[in-house]
C-alpha cells in the first residue's frame, strides 16, 4: 500500500510540474531535399573537410592535387575517410601514418579509386546492376563494379547507395557512407572502407 502511495505522490508531482511549462510554439516548416552541388572542386572540398584530413595528406605525399582539382576529364571520385585510413589502408600498406607509407603504393591506392567516367544516381548512369568500371590504376588487379544498392534484406540506410565491389570474385562489397557529391569536376561518394580486388 505504501508503494502505491508513493507512485501517486510522485505522479501527481510530476503532473503538477508540467503546468508550469510553457506550450511549443509552431514554426514553419518547409522541407527540401539537400543540394547535391558542392560548388568546389573536389581538391577544395578534401582540403576542407575533417574526416578527410588523412586522405588530404595522401594526396599531397603521392603529390595528385592537379588530378583532384581538374576539370578536363570526366571522373568519379572515390574519398577514402580517416576510418578509411586507420583501419583497412594502414594495414594494407603496413604503415602507422602517411609518413612511413610507401609512397607508390600508396599512389596505387589513390589511383584506384578514381573512376574513368561520371557515375551518379542523377545523371542516370547507375542502376541496380554492376558495371565495370576503369579506374586510373593501370593494373590486371584493377577490377571494379559500381551500382546502386537495392538489397531489401540490408538497412534502409543503405538503400539506394552507391555499392562497389560488386560481384568481383571474393572481394568485400564496399558501400558508400556517403553517396553522390556533385563536385564542380565530377561526382564523389565517401567510402569508409577502400576498394580490394579479390580473385
Amino acid at each position: 500500500m505504501k508503494r502505491i502511495y508513493y507512485i501517486l505522490l510522485i505522479l501527481s508531482a510530476m503532473v503538477c510540474s508540467c503546468d508550469k511549462l510553457p506550450l511549443q510554439k509552431t514554426y514553419p516548416y518547409d522541407p527540401q531535399p539537400l543540394d547535391p552541388h558542392q560548388g568546389v572542386t573536389c581538391w577544395e572540398y578534401i582540403s576542407s573537410s575533417e574526416d578527410l584530413a588523412i586522405m588530404k595528406q595522401a594526396i599531397e605525399k603521392c603529390g595528385m592535387e592537379d588530378l583532384y582539382s581538374q576539370q578536363k576529364a570526366e571522373y568519379t571520385y572515390l574519398l577514402l575517410d580517416d576510418t578509411a585510413f586507420n583501419s583497412y589502408v594502414f594495414t594494407q600498406l603496413e604503415a602507422g601514418s602517411i609518413a612511413d607509407a610507401d609512397a607508390d603504393k600508396l599512389r596505387d591506392i589513390l589511383l584506384f579509386h578514381i573512376i574513368k567516367g561520371e557515375y551518379s544516381s542523377y545523371n542516370g548512369v547507375l542502376s541496380y546492376e554492376p558495371v565495370h568500371v576503369l579506374t586510373l590504376w593501370n593494373h590486371l588487379d584493377a577490377v571494379m563494379t559500381i551500382k546502386l544498392n537495392n538489397d531489401k534484406t540490408l538497412s534502409s540506410k543503405r538503400q539506394d547507395k552507391v555499392t562497389l565491389m560488386d560481384q568481383c570474385g571474393a572481394s568485400t562489397v564496399i558501400y558508400a557512407r556517403t553517396s553522390d557529391l556533385l563536385m564542380i569536376n565530377g561526382p564523389a561518394h565517401i567510402l569508409s572502407r577502400n576498394c580490394v580486388y579479390v580473385k
